[in-house]
């Protein structure tokens, strides 16, 4: 037993929870902290191991250090969450999505959202990657709740079958996977041929082809353009416009054209209406529009100065010696 092991054996003056979540009130506008208990928690457990002591008695209880061997002063918490870890998950959220499991894909992205800013990034590479991880579940939640909400619209006037069609529309400029890209172009097509848009029609086959679908996919899209090409016009004004750049509203779901005022999420930057700031926001209800948006300026300051590490330090600022 004469090694030194990873861990520091005396327990800790608090767990500092209320500062970690005025951190994240602070930097990304966190107000509702109930979808994060079961991740407090997590951390709180992962960073404690217990060792068995002399029969009788209690268990002795320890705190894990990565940087133990640097014989440091300042003990840093060993990572219970990975970037991979979330990758996983993120893999697990494209499953679900190819199998129409939409309302369990939303809750999947929306777990990867919520435990991003936990993550300990030490490189700006990893920094990227959380960030290029974010935004990809930024793009599927909005695209998956627009679908949620188009499939639950009635469709008994022309107005709502409009609003169907432009729903479809514009779930097919969220940044999406390709094999998924491909499966909201159908909808689209199939949508706006039904309702005689034969031009707006037509431009989505066209994209579809442009993807290289399989082929029977390819040839079902050429007839569909082929005879959208006879009669190239729309018979419904509908609010969408593909050749003019635009984002959408995350919460309404209609486009914010370039040049228009919007507000972001301060942690994903999911677009908004202005109208919307102090509001929940739709891509992470426990969020408000009240903060400006993540810095994502890397510092060589080692990872202290980033979000995600000065979090979970806060949380663990007890694995120093008392």
């Amino acid at each position: 037993m004469g090694r030194q092991l990873p861990v520091r054996c005396r327990p800790p003056h608090g767990w500092a929870v209320d500062s970690a979540m005025r951190l994240l009130d602070d930097q990304v506008g966190v107000v509702d902290f109930g979808p994060y208990k079961s991740l407090f928690v997590s951390v709180i457990g992962r960073g404690s191991i217990c060792l068995p002591g002399l029969p009788c008695q209690a268990p002795m209880t320890a705190y894990p250090s990565r940087n133990i061997r640097e014989n440091s002063k300042n003990s840093l918490p060993k990572k219970f969450l990975k970037l991979t870890d979330l990758v996983e998950m993120l893999q697990v959220g494209y499953q679900l999505t190819t199998q129409g499991k939409f309302a369990e894909a939303v809750l999947k992205f929306h777990n990867i959202l919520l435990s991003v800013p936990l993550l300990i990034v030490e490189s700006k590479e990893e920094m990227c990657e959380a960030q290029q991880l974010m935004g990809i579940c930024r793009e599927y939640i909005l695209g998956l709740q627009m679908e949620v909400a188009r499939k639950e619209l009635p469709r008994r006037t022309a107005e709502d079958q409009i609003r169907i069609c432009e729903l479809a529309a514009y779930f097919t400029h969220c940044n999406l996977q390709p094999m998924h890209l491909i499966l909201t172009l159908r909808t689209a097509v199939s949508l706006f041929y039904k309702l005689k848009n034969f031009k707006t029609a037509a431009s989505f086959a066209r994209r579809l082809i442009d993807l290289g679908p399989k082929p029977e996919i390819t040839t079902q899209m050429r007839k569909i353009l082929a005879a959208c090409e006879k009669n190239p016009t729309d018979a419904h004004k509908v609010q969408y416009d593909q050749h003019n750049p635009f984002v959408l509203c995350a919460s309404s779901y209609q486009p914010i054209y370039r040049g228009k005022a919007v507000e972001k999420c301060p942690l994903c930057t999911a677009n908004y209406m202005p109208e919307q700031k102090g509001r929940f926001v739709a891509s992470a209800r426990y969020r408000k529009l009240e903060k400006s948006a993540l810095d994502s300026e890397y510092s060589p300051d080692s990872s202290v100065k980033l979000l995600y590490f000065k979090i979970l330090l806060i949380m663990l600022n007890s694995l120093k010696l008392v």
